[in-house]
């Protein structure tokens, strides 16, 4: 308890720093500011991951039992969707509903992800293994990304959004069709495989990206800027997680 209290405490000591270093970097007017873009989209993404990790923490001190039943499950991640469409087309300049949004989404996710960490809490040795490995994937993938850019293509975003949707189909048919199948829990491990390497190249597609609108920002939205780095983080993590536990 006194580890956990500890842990609650750094996170939210954390949270501030974040708050006011964002606060003074990416925010001038009540507006984002395009200076230090790539640095103050890096802020938004630790900023969702710190959130989380209160969340997880503070539900767990509490003793919080949440396991959500299947429709209120697809209830969740529903209504994470329609936040996912809302923070890409709320206008930048809503800076306080654009975040309200995005709070409610980083809280539901964190929400949903929840059972999977408390079911093992006792084993935390795998989730900071998962989260050291999914760190070093996404160093390594951006460090490419910036020393050799010409090596990357946005053409490829179409591409991989439809592998996705064809690997998420997939995935879909293999837990209602053969539940009862033998190979069942092999093919899922394969799809566990097939989405870690989707989303690496997602990284280096959304890095590449990133490398652009800083060059050429306008108007800049952190928001929606950091929102798809932090999903590809978020995939490979889960599923490594995933992976390890089996």
């Amino acid at each position: 308890m006194d580890k956990l209290l500890l842990g609650l405490f750094i996170s939210i000591l954390i949270f501030v720093c974040l708050l006011f270093g964002i606060f003074n970097l990416s925010i001038k007017d009540r507006k984002f500011t395009c200076n230090r873009y790539i640095l103050n989209t890096y802020l938004y993404i630790i900023l969702t991951v710190n959130i989380i990790s209160i969340l997880m923490l503070l539900m767990e001190y509490l003793k919080v039992q949440f396991r959500p039943n299947g429709f209120l499950f697809f209830a969740m991640f529903f209504v994470s969707l329609v936040c996912i469409f809302m923070m890409h087309y709320i206008d930048a300049h809503s800076i306080i509903l654009k975040h309200l949004v995005w709070l409610v989404f980083i809280l539901l996710l964190g929400l949903l992800f929840y059972p999977m960490y408390i079911q093992y809490k006792n084993q935390k040795h795998l989730i900071l293994s998962s989260m050291l490995t999914t760190l070093i994937i996404f160093v390594g993938l951006s460090f490419i990304a910036y020393i050799k850019p010409e090596w990357i293509s946005l053409s490829w975003g179409p591409v991989l959004l439809l592998l996705l949707i064809g690997g998420i189909i997939m995935e879909l048919i293999t837990l209602f069709l053969f539940s009862k199948s033998e190979n069942r829990s092999l093919v899922l491990k394969l799809m566990s495989y097939f989405f870690i390497m989707v989303f690496m190249v997602f990284i280096l597609h959304d890095t590449k990206r990133l490398q652009i609108n800083a060059l050429e920002c306008v108007k800049a939205d952190y928001i929606k800027e950091s929102l798809g780095l932090f999903l590809d983080i978020f995939n490979i993590f889960v599923r490594l997680l995933g992976l390890s536990i089996r």
